[in-house]
């Protein structure tokens, strides 16, 4: 019960992971993205990852993966939101 409730190895690490900032790469492997596709997929990626990794009656779930995946949908969300404020307006609004 330990692991689940964060205290232990496990949690102990999961902390030392969320404090280490991530990089992109890193990212997308472990949410398992090919590029930055929107917000809506990697929060659907996020949601699962999290659930699979979760406590169950069967296991513990491992805070270690969770704390990753957190981490991995921060750093994501962060360089999406970088790459959307660094675009350039979009020719299609032109008027006439």
């Amino acid at each position: 019960r330990e692991p689940a409730a964060g205290r232990g190895a496990a949690g102990a690490a999961a902390s030392r992971i969320a404090r280490r900032r991530m990089s992109v790469d890193e990212a997308k492997k472990v949410m398992d993205v090919e590029a930055l596709e929107g917000e809506a997929h990697i929060q659907e990626r996020f949601d699962v990852l999290h659930a699979l990794n979760g406590p169950t009656d069967a296991s513990s779930g491992s805070p270690y993966l969770q704390g990753k995946i957190s981490a991995a949908r921060s750093v994501l969300l962060d360089e999406l939101a970088r790459a959307n404020s660094k675009s350039p307006p979009k020719a299609d609004d032109k008027t006439e």
